[in-house]
């Protein structure tokens, strides 16, 4: 029997949920801007944050970051970074309607699979991509099986005015190992192109040298240098490509190809070798290229193994209800569009609550400095981004939800700046450089400072209180470091005031203090925000109740913003684990049924390797 490896991760989920809570009908409904209305709710919030680990937040500056500092010279955390956090959290609280192009970029995700275990969650993934390049097992001459891609095709990337097409070379490509003797003599420097002459022998390089003049009983053509070989034990070929046959047909390349493979290549940069080697031409060069025609698109790349793309877009495993309100003409106005503004083309609707910075109380000073690497996850892979083993080629995946990073204990041990990291895209290791310094301020350390709001509704500024302070036992996250254990923080919400707006235009008594305290009505206000939302969506608890904190993607959250992980349980997974495991990440909500109600017991999930224990998706009670 197959052992089950779940995927694991500093991450996981909250699911979407199925439903999308618009509140307001059209834009003519929203409140004006320039208008007072004596009904509504404006004031301030005035809140504190305090860090329960050390908390980073960067200012910005390349090489050597310092913690943010406000203009007035003080350590804090900037408005901007409190309203992402709001509108993160209403986003799930608020029953949001999540949006291709705002809030992620809508792509066809690019694959190589070659290298899936057997019984992984890549194997089926593996199969799918060896039937499109066509891949076979021949036999060279000296008898050792080599894998062949049989339909991937050699030619030269060019750039025309109105876009670009690959010119077939005359003949086909030859392999030629690394240990080549003429190899040898011209170096082994990744990612480039040497123009070479080469004398062939069937399909076996005989001799060959850089240069561009012709030598007679020699051909003319390039050497293409790709990567790093992956391991030093087998290093991987190089490839002959000849000169370019002019009299074929050119491969003209769509639109829509140019623009993923462009895409894809911004994806990655920073992580390639030399990142401009593997962009597209400029006008007047050319490139040499592999590429497949397959399900009616071209790919093309400077790896034998072409890179394709996955059927869909991400787009595709949203919930059925955000698609249909996304892909509507008129603006969805739910509650995070409604109460902190949007843009659209033909309309846009500024934020009803402005965000201070949230300066440092008292006195703080920066840690030494932490080396962290902060590689950040990406839907290039799917084990953990798609529920029940689906991939984005399958007509029927779904997107697992809002990423959140668990709350963990922080890890204050640096980290070398290069070390090689496993890389779940390719199944290939790659060198990285993208260790961030971290400078954290210390555990303990306070910042306070005011929200103001203007014209919201009971149930708006009830929903903006809960982002907020969450509920008891529950932490925010802010700044670099997630992964590690840094940021976690308590905001609590010091002082409530509203404006009284009826005093301070009394025409009879000159008013000059129209705030009037209304802390004690914080809770009512989230309670008024939980009653009116689970009535619009009919939801009532299991003693009948309208509540929408019987929700499970509003109980995950939850239970994500409050339990604390270790890093074995929430750690990276490194190259060889991404191989073996057969399962995704597991859903938080197993997690959390596992391990709710066992005080003093440890969960299945303890050991960092949970079955999933039930397939069957928890949803709101209706």
């Amino acid at each position: 029997m197959t052992e089950e490896r779940s995927a694991w991760a500093p991450y996981n989920f909250v699911p979407f949920s199925n439903r999308v809570l618009p509140r307001y009908a059209s834009v003519e409904e929203l409140p004006h801007h320039d208008c007072l209305y004596p009904s509504l709710k404006s004031g301030e919030i005035h809140v504190t944050m305090t860090a329960d680990t050390p908390v980073f937040i960067s200012d910005g500056k390349q090489g050597k970051p310092h913690f943010f500092r406000s203009p007035n010279g003080k350590y804090a955390i900037p408005g901007s970074s409190i309203r992402g956090m709001v509108r993160e959290n209403m986003q799930i609280l608020g029953f949001g309607c999540v949006q291709p192009g705002e809030d992620f970029e809508d792509s066809k995700i690019f694959f190589r699979e070659i290298a899936a275990g057997r019984k992984s969650t890549g194997i089926a993934l593996k199969e799918y991509y060896k039937s499109a390049l066509g891949v076979k097992s021949v036999r060279r001459p000296n008898g050792r099986p080599v894998s062949v891609p049989q339909n991937v095709r050699a030619g030269y990337l060019r750039k025309k005015k109105d876009g670009y097409f690959i010119q077939p070379v005359a003949g086909t490509y030859y392999r030629v190992s690394r240990k080549h003797p003429d190899v040898r003599r011209i170096g082994d420097a990744p990612a480039r192109v040497v123009p070479i002459v080469y004398s062939v022998s069937g399909n076996k390089i005989t001799h060959l040298r850089s240069g561009h003049l012709s030598v007679p009983g020699m051909e003319r053509g390039n050497l293409l240098f790709t990567g790093k070989p992956t391991r030093p034990d087998q290093p991987n070929s190089l490839y002959v490509f000849p000169r370019a046959n002019e009299s074929a047909i050119p491969v003209e390349i769509p639109s829509e190809d140019v623009l993923l493979y462009k895409e894809d290549w911004e994806s990655r940069r920073t992580s390639l070798c030399n990142p401009q080697f593997w962009d597209l031409p400029a006008d007047g060069e050319e490139k040499p290229v592999f590429y497949i025609t397959y399900e009616g698109h071209i790919y093309f790349g400077m790896s034998l193994y072409v890179r394709i793309a996955h059927r869909h877009f991400l787009s595709a495993g949203l919930p059925k209800s955000h698609l249909e309100h996304a892909q509507s003409k008129a603006p969805v106005l739910d509650y995070p569009h409604a109460v902190l503004g949007f843009s659209k083309d033909d309309c846009s609707y500024r934020s009803r609550v402005s965000f201070g910075d949230l300066e440092v109380v008292g006195t703080a000073e920066e840690g030494a400095p932490i080396q962290k690497l902060l590689a950040s996850p990406k839907p290039s892979y799917y084990p953990g981004y798609v529920l029940k083993g689906k991939n984005y080629s399958d007509d029927d995946f779904q997107l697992r939800g809002y990423k959140q990073y668990w709350l963990k204990e922080a890890n204050m041990q640096s980290v070398e700046k290069k070390q090689r990291l496993s890389n779940p895209k390719d199944g290939e290791a790659e060198e990285s450089e993208m260790g961030v310094m971290l400078r954290p301020l210390p555990k303990g350390t306070r910042f306070n400072g005011i929200i103001r709001f203007k014209n919201l509704h009971e149930d708006e500024l009830g929903l903006l209180l809960w982002c907020l302070q969450l509920d008891k036992g529950c932490f925010q996250s802010m700044g670099l470091g997630k992964p590690y254990g840094f940021g976690r923080m308590k905001l609590q919400i010091d002082r409530l005031l509203e404006t009284d707006y009826a005093a301070l235009y009394d025409t009879e008594n000159l008013c000059r203090d129209a705030a009037r305290d209304r802390t004690n009505d914080v809770a009512r206000y989230m309670n008024c925000y939980d009653s009116y939302a689970a009535k619009k969506l009919d939801i009532r608890d299991r003693y009948d109740r309208p509540t929408i904190r019987y929700c499970g993607e509003i109980r995950d959250f939850i239970y994500m913003r409050r339990s604390k992980k270790s890093d074995y349980e929430a750690g990276y997974m490194n190259f060889e684990d991404y191989r073996k495991v057969n399962r995704g990440l597991p859903r938080v909500a197993d997690i959390r049924k596992a391990e709710v109600g066992k005080p003093g017991k440890k969960g299945p999930y303890s050991s960092g390797r949970i079955s999933a224990a039930c397939e069957k998706r928890e949803e709101c009670s209706n």
